[in-house]
Formats: structure tokens, sequence, C-alpha cells
């Protein structure tokens, strides 16, 4: 939290600690929504119900809604009655009133429906519903309808006239140009706009080739869109070409966000519910199958030292080194996923070159463990130096050098294929990669000891 925030924060829970609403009223009637929906994540609940109730109108109740996530909408929601809610959703614009809903549980979600339904104009009703049908993290879920389009035959004059009367579009950073049917056909920014002979018709001075979206495309896909060409917003299109909403800056940003933060918790076998206010015991039932894998590797890793329990009987110089060949090992395989999956996810590495970016991780793999087998090689052989060490020095060192660039191997080719299967692959990291390693790398460790070793 900046310094500003944590202010806002602490001057919050010390008036409301000493009940002075009033003074609170104050301090709310000139903080931003977005700082009010920062503290409110760090109230608890009946502080957050206070504050809420002592904003300075519904609009700016609104405002901070807009701003909230789902699990705290839902606690405020159960502290007013369905109909105060509606009347404030009421006044979000549609794309804010469908992204909220969509993220809500299904029976909130229908009473506040039920709700708004009453209180909407029938036109906008309707593009609500019809918003609501799409998928949460498609483009048409995250899409405003609220644009700024054209016909091709608009002049240049006419069209600045048409932009400084468009006073309810969201944000115009570009004018889309449309045919007769709604078709999108160019797109002029601002800049062109004003810099062209007030005749020039918008046909003329017209980008064609338009970087738009398709209604089913995913919201990573626009966020890799919108980074890669550096657009301000991304025209969204159906299967006809017809435009139909525009997804803007800010939107992508909070995409990015997202995605960014699903991938991390993805890895390490977890969801958005661990920020969020839910019960141990829901943290539990979400974590636990993640980590079956992980038991389940060290249960087959326990067999298969169990396997060769003779060979450490013979040196128990080999039991030493098992942690260091696993710890190593597991680190490239993290390491390595890790780079395969956010490049996968920012477009940097794309399953069609798959093969190049492989054997680059696997000779990464290569030399690091070179590097670093020699030097645990060295240590063995100075450890143990009075019991036969040279054939224990190259049996770690060997070892390390296996295991990691098999790590390296597994890090970077699973990604690769749940990516092919069309599965996220921020799924293949953490307990999966880190257990498949394992397990790989006991059975490396064990297969070079006894053929070096002889045991």
């Amino acid at each position: 939290m900046t310094t500003h925030l944590q202010v806002l924060l602490e001057s919050l829970r010390r008036l409301l600690r000493r009940n002075a609403h009033q003074r609170v009223a104050h301090i709310l009637v000139k903080a931003r929504r977005e700082d009010v929906a920062s503290v409110l994540r760090f109230l608890d609940e009946p502080q957050r119900q206070q504050v809420f109730e002592l904003l300075p109108s519904d609009e700016a109740r609104a405002g901070v809604l807009a701003e909230l996530d789902a699990h705290i909408v839902e606690r405020l929601a159960r502290g007013r009655s369905t109909q105060q809610m509606a009347r404030v959703i009421n006044l979000m614009s549609v794309d804010e009133q469908a992204r909220l809903l969509s993220s809500l549980t299904e029976e909130l979600r229908a009473e506040l429906l039920a709700a708004l339904q009453a209180a909407l104009h029938p036109d906008e009703a309707r593009e609500l519903e019809e918003l609501l049908h799409y998928e949460r993290d498609s483009a048409g879920g995250i899409m405003s309808t609220d644009f700024f389009s054209l016909p091709e035959e608009t002049t240049c004059e006419q069209a600045i006239r048409a932009l400084q009367g468009a006073r309810d579009v969201e944000m115009v950073f570009y004018i889309y140009v449309v045919n007769a049917e709604m078709h999108l056909c160019g797109v002029v920014s601002l800049r062109e706009l004003v810099t062209n002979p007030p005749q020039r018709t918008l046909a003329e001075i017209r980008t064609a080739e338009v970087i738009s979206v398709k209604l089913s495309s995913d919201q990573e896909e626009v966020a890799q869109l919108a980074a890669r060409y550096n657009l301000l917003a991304l025209p969204v299109v159906d299967e006809h070409n017809r435009l139909v909403g525009i997804i803007t800056i800010d939107d992508v940003i909070d995409v990015i966000r997202e995605e960014a933060t699903e991938d991390i918790l993805k890895m390490a076998g977890a969801d958005e519910s661990a920020f969020e206010d839910s019960s141990v015991w829901s943290n539990f039932v979400t974590r636990a199958p993640w980590l079956f894998a992980t038991w389940l590797g060290g249960l087959a890793a326990s067999v298969l030292i169990g396997v060769f329990e003779h060979q450490l009987e013979q040196n128990v110089a080999l039991a030493a080194f098992i942690p260091i060949v696993l710890g190593m090992g597991g680190n490239v395989g993290t390491q390595t996923a890790t780079i395969m999956v956010r490049g996968l996810a920012t477009g940097r590495v794309v399953y069609g070159l798959g093969g190049r970016y492989l054997g680059r991780e696997l000779g990464v793999g290569a030399l690091l463990g070179v590097f670093y087998g020699l030097l645990l090689a060295l240590y063995a052989v100075v450890r143990y130096y009075a019991d036969g060490a040279l054939p224990l020095g190259l049996t770690v060192g060997v070892s390390v050098w296996a295991s990691m660039v098999t790590a390296a191997v597994v890090g970077a080719s699973t990604p690769l294929m749940f990516h092919r299967l069309k599965i996220d692959p921020a799924v293949a990291t953490g307990p999966l990669v880190t257990t498949a390693v394992d397990v790989l790398g006991i059975l490396v460790y064990f297969l070079v000891a006894q053929r070096v070793m002889g045991l």
C-alpha cells in the first residue's frame, strides 16, 4: 500500500472505533473511489458495511462496487436489501453491471438481476442479458457496448462535431468506421482526424486493416494483441464482422493482472480463494488435490529408495547426496517450467516453435549440470577421500548433470504438451513438475550408482 492509502486506512479505522461517523463521511466525500475500494479489502466486515453506508451517494457506491472483488461485493450485499443493491448497480454502465453480476454466486446474481430488470429500460435490460450470455473471460464478457462509430462517408468536420456531442461514450481513443450494415471497415485515430482537411471523408483517411477480436476470443488473447500492437482499445466484432463493442485499456490492464495472478496461483496449486475471506476448510479442499500429486511422488520415491536399499547399505555416503541431487533437479525444473508457462501466456513462446525452446532449455540444463556436477564431484572426492572417493564423486557428478538435464526436458515439454491439449499450461508447474523431477532424479541417481560403482 502507498503512504496515502495507509493514512486513509488508519484514519478510517481510528474514526470508526470512535464512532465518529460524521468525520468518516467527510473523508469519504473527498476520497477517490479506487482508494476506497482498496482500503475496504483491509477492513473487517462491520467496518466495511459502515464505510459503504457512509459514502456520500449511490453514485459513489456504484463506483466503489465496480472496483471491488466479488467476495467483498457479496458480503456487502448481505448487509443491504436486494432493492438497495439493485438501485446502486443500476447506476453503473451496462458492461460494468454484466461484469459484476457474472462474478457473483448464481443465487445472488438471479436476485439482483430480477430486481434490476424491473428498473432498467427495456433496451438496457436486453443488452445486459446479452452480455451475461458471454463467458466471463471472453472478449464479449469484458467488452463495453458504449463505442463511437461513424459511417465511412462522414467528413472529418462532421466527425469532430459528432465527437463533441458524444457525452455518454466511455472512452474515445479511435473512431471506428462502419458501413450501412455496421460492418467494421476501418479505424481513424484522433490525430488523423484533426490533422486532415475538414472535407475529407473517413473512407479516405481510414486504416483498413483493423486489429479486432471476436466475441468468443479469450481475454488473454485480447491482452496479448493490445500489448503487441500498443493499442488503447480493441474493437469486438461478431461472426459477420459487425462491430458490437470495444475493450479499452483499463479492462486490458485488469485482464493482464488477473491472468498473471491466476497463473502464479495455479503454479502453486491454489486459486483466487487464497485471497478471499474463505474458511480454512475451503482452502484445504482447494489445495489438497494438487498436493496429492506430490504425496504420490514422494511415495514413489520412497519405494524406489527401498528397491535400491542394498546399494545404500554398501555405501552409506550415497544417502548424503540424495537431497542435493533432487534439489538441483527440482529447481531447474521449476525455473524452466515457469519460463515456458509465462512465455506461452505472453505469446513469446508458441507451440509450433516449441522444439527450438525445448532445445535451448536442454542446453541450459546441460551446462548448469556440468558446472554444478563438477563442483559436487570435487566436494565428494575431498569429503570421502579415504574411502574410494573417485567412484562416488563420479556418481554424484553425473547424477546431478543427468538430473538437471532431465528436469529441463520435463519442465519445458510438460507446459508445451498441456498447451497442445488445450489445458492451461500453468497447471503443469508446481506439484506436477516437481514430483516428476523428484521421481526421475531418484531413479537416475541409483542407476548411475549401480553402473559406476558396481553396487
